[in-house]
Parts: C-alpha cells; sequence; structure tokens
C-alpha cells in the first residue's frame, strides 16, 4: 500500500472520529476540553486529506 492510499484511509478514519464527536450527547472532557479534542481530529482529517490530494496532483503531473 503506497502514502496516498494510507493518507486517504487515516483522513476518513479521522473524519469518522470527529463526526461521532460531535454528534456525541455526553463526550468525555479530553486534555480539559472537548473543544480541543474535536480540534486536534479536524486538524488530523484536513491534513490527511491535504497530503493525499497534494501526491494525487504530484502524480498526475509527473505522468
Amino acid at each position: 500500500m503506497n502514502k496516498k492510499n494510507l493518507y486517504l484511509i487515516a483522513g476518513t478514519l479521522a473524519g469518522i472520529v470527529f463526526v461521532s464527536s460531535l454528534l456525541d450527547a455526553e463526550p468525555g472532557a479530553i486534555l480539559g476540553s472537548i473543544w480541543l479534542f474535536r480540534l486536534g481530529w479536524l486538524i488530523m482529517t484536513t491534513s490527511a486529506f491535504i497530503s493525499y490530494y497534494n501526491i494525487k496532483k504530484s502524480e498526475k503531473q509527473s505522468n
């Protein structure tokens, strides 16, 4: 499995965790604030998808 696919899988899983934390009615306090937890997952999701699209774009340009 190459890096591109790993970034796509990581972004998808991080996105699922982010959305499920938004839908959770009684979230546990992690790092003192649930919003800090959610922000961390959102940053991981966006960075994984950005890395995926950058690799995909560079593959298209090299072909």
